[in-house]
């Protein structure tokens, strides 16, 4: 469903909103912290900081923070950002052909499911994710 690269981007946004900080926070701790791959990270923080989601900073204190606030990131903006809107407009089965007008044989149903989830990552922001963690002491990033 989604890229390993997006689900990265998505915990790498949870840390930050952790931190509760405007400070910006080094890559390499993100990725410590999270085991990642430190150019791996820095490649997927990028295109957020295109997207303008984060802010970059380069220099002894450098590192990234949110552009913006964590109710105002959507899950779905992350999403966009690293995986683009494919998962959303393409057939989940990867027919090229297929479409309203001339639908695989799951067209229908896929349909229906890929709203909710559109749905589901649209209204999700940072913020509501940061609340629900805090109630779930043994989820680790």
């Amino acid at each position: 469903m989604l890229s390993m690269a997006c689900k990265d981007a998505i915990r790498a946004m949870i840390y930050i909103v952790k931190k509760k900080s405007d400070d910006f926070i080094s890559i390499n701790e993100i990725a410590k912290e999270l085991d990642l791959s430190f150019y791996f990270l820095s490649k997927i923080l990028q295109k957020l900081v295109k997207q303008g989601l984060l802010e970059s900073y380069r220099g002894p204190k450098g590192g990234v923070r949110l552009a913006k606030k964590p109710k105002d990131i959507k899950l779905l903006d992350i999403i966009e950002a690293i995986d683009g809107n494919a998962f959303f407009t393409e057939c989940v089965l990867g027919f090229k052909e297929c479409s309203d007008s001339e639908p695989c044989a799951i067209h229908s149903k896929w349909a229906k499911e890929r709203e909710k989830i559109h749905k589901l990552f649209a209204n999700t922001t940072l913020q509501k994710i940061e609340k629900e963690l805090e109630n779930k002491l043994n989820i680790k990033l």
